[in-house]
This record gives structure tokens, C-alpha cells and sequence, in this order.
């Protein structure tokens, strides 16, 4: 069985519906690992001949660990140096409906990040911290209502809602732009939410558009973060990846489902942030009645830069 849908999800490189199999290939890995394993113990005590079986497990091993395994041996950014000064920032896919929205608002309260992009955050939880996160723009620019928000207690110099549709259902790319002046540079951050898998087209529609984005901004210090929907042994999502001209850091991190009894088994929040960014490891945090867990990290800036546009010209350093 695992070797069928292997064989099919390869078509995924042609076939967007097959290259949602691609989703599950660690799953796959782990169960292909336990045959081999059982098989073995089975062909010594019988001294039976599984040779067709255990063929075939190793085939979905060899080929989905190709897929999988690069994941956690990828580039690393550089981390803050120890005289740096950071920044503590996080992506969180609140969930719509949250049964615990005050543990939400009480989280992002009392961690105070200095930036925080949310996804599927209603007016509520946003009314709720307004006093620790005053600056809220969201991907309409906050002339209608829209749940991918980014929020810092600093005003951002620059904001652009870059939704140009109805991103409430899923007629468009739910994202938005915000660039804020920290140590005397210019820091532009991308918040973004795709569309589900399924259908197909509605995600193609928001990796192309959101690429066409990314490739219109040219400031030095660049994080990009948000809910994909997508994970980074797809086909799809490796294409955007080596597509866009910044590093993800968010390696081989699982965030969903996290409302379940089981360990959350999709990494579906990525991270990434421009060469000039260092940033330390990111981490999961608890969901707080979400069915994502919060990814964090800190970071500093490579120092060096400068606003192209002297936004930044007379902010302290």
C-alpha cells in the first residue's frame, strides 16, 4: 500500500492533486521502517522468504527519506552574536473560533514580542491586546476586515494590505506587508495565509502571487512568515522555496494538528527571513486552544544596512 501511494505521489511533480500524498511521506517513512522491521523478525523465525515485501518497503524508505531527510540537514542561518541586540517575533494561526481565546490574548500578552504575525485572528483577540500590540495592519490595509494581521507595539513606517479580493473565503491571498525602523534599518515583514490544499488551483493561485510579491521587494532585512497549508516535501512548496530569494528556517518543525491527542504531524507555519537576518533556531510554543502551535524565534540584523529609501535616517541605531 505505502509503495502504491509512493509511485502516485511522484506524479505530483505533474499533478497537484497527487502531490498532496506528499504530505504524509514522513508518516510513510515511519510505517515502511516498522515492515521492514517486523518482516525481518518474521523471515528469521519462520525462514520464510519476504523478499517482495521487504523490496518494496525499502523502495518507499529510499525514495521518501530522499524527499524528507534533506529537511533536517539544510542551511542554517546565522545565529544573533552575543553582543547583538534581538528581537523576540512569532507566527500564530489562532484558529478561527477559538475556544480559548483569552489564554491567547494572555500568551501574547505576557511574552511581548516585538512583532507577531496572526492568522485567523478576529476583531476580538485583537481589540484584547491592543494595549501590548497598538500597531495592528491587516491584509486589507484595515479598511475592511481581514484575520492576517501583523502586530508590533512600534509603528510600522510602511504598510500595505496586499489581499485584493475577498481573503475572508478564500478569494485571494490573505497577506500583508509592514516595514518598521529598527537599529537604524529598515525591516520589512511579509504575514501570509494560503488556501487549503484542496482545491488545488485556490493555493497555486496564492504561491504565484505571493511570489510575484516577494520578488517586488528589494529591502536587505526581509521575514516572510505565516500558515502555508503546505508542507516542505511537497513538490509545490519545494518549487516556491528554491523560487524566492531567502532562506527558511523553519526546518523540520511540526505545528499541526495541535489540538488532538496525537503530536502535531504536519510542519504547515514556515519561516523565512533574508541572509542579512540572524535568527536563532525557531521553537513551538502551546496552542492555547489553536489547532497550530506558535512558532518563535529571536533575531538580530547584521549591521551594515541602510534604508534605500531613507525611511530609516534619523532612527537610533
Amino acid at each position: 500500500m505505502c509503495a502504491a501511494l509512493l509511485i502516485v505521489s511522484q506524479a505530483g511533480q505533474w499533478l497537484p492533486a497527487a502531490d498532496m500524498l506528499n504530505h504524509v511521506l514522513p508518516q510513510l517513512l515511519i510505517f515502511s521502517a516498522i515492515f521492514v522491521a517486523t518482516q525481518l523478525g518474521l523471515s528469521i523465525r519462520h525462514r520464510a522468504s519476504l523478499l517482495p515485501p521487504l523490496a518494496a518497503a525499502c523502495l518507499v524508505i529510499a525514495v521518501a527519506g530522499r524527499m524528507v531527510l534533506p529537511e533536517l540537514a539544510a542551511e542554517r542561518p546565522s545565529r544573533p552574536d552575543a553582543a547583538d541586540k534581538t528581537y523576540r517575533f512569532a507566527v500564530y494561526n489562532v484558529k478561527q473560533r477559538n475556544v480559548a481565546p483569552l489564554e491567547v490574548a494572555d500568551w501574547l500578552t505576557h511574552n511581548a514580542f516585538d512583532f507577531a504575525v496572526l492568522l485567523e485572528a478576529d476583531a476580538d483577540i485583537v481589540t484584547a491586546i491592543a494595549l501590548a500590540y497598538p500597531h495592528a495592519v491587516n491584509c486589507l490595509g484595515n479598511r475592511h476586515r481581514c484575520s492576517t494581521v501583523v502586530l508590533s507595539a512600534r509603528a510600522p513606517v510602511e504598510s500595505e494590505g496586499l489581499a485584493k479580493g475577498d481573503p475572508q473565503n478564500r478569494k485571494t491571498l490573505s497577506a500583508v506587508k509592514t516595514s518598521f525602523c529598527i537599529d537604524g534599518q529598515k525591516l520589512t515583514i511579509v504575514g501570509a495565509h494560503l488556501s487549503r490544499p484542496w482545491p488545488p488551483s485556490a493555493q497555486n493561485r496564492d504561491l504565484k502571487d505571493l511570489a510575484r510579491h516577494l520578488a517586488s521587494i528589494h529591502d536587505r532585512n526581509v521575514i516572510v512568515a505565516g500558515d502555508f497549508n503546505l508542507t516542505p516535501w511537497s513538490f509545490k512548496f519545494r518549487a516556491f522555496d528554491r523560487k524566492v530569494d531567502l532562506m527558511r528556517i523553519t526546518r523540520g518543525l511540526f505545528s499541526w494538528p495541535a489540538d488532538r491527542a496525537t503530536p502535531p504531524l504536519l510542519p504547515l507555519d514556515h519561516i523565512f527571513v533574508s541572509r542579512s537576518v540572524r535568527a536563532t533556531a525557531p521553537e513551538t510554543a502551546p496552542p492555547n486552544g489553536s489547532d497550530h502551535r506558535p512558532v518563535v524565534m529571536s533575531f538580530s540584523l547584521m549591521p551594515g544596512g541602510s534604508a534605500p529609501d531613507s525611511a530609516c535616517a534619523g532612527s537610533p541605531r
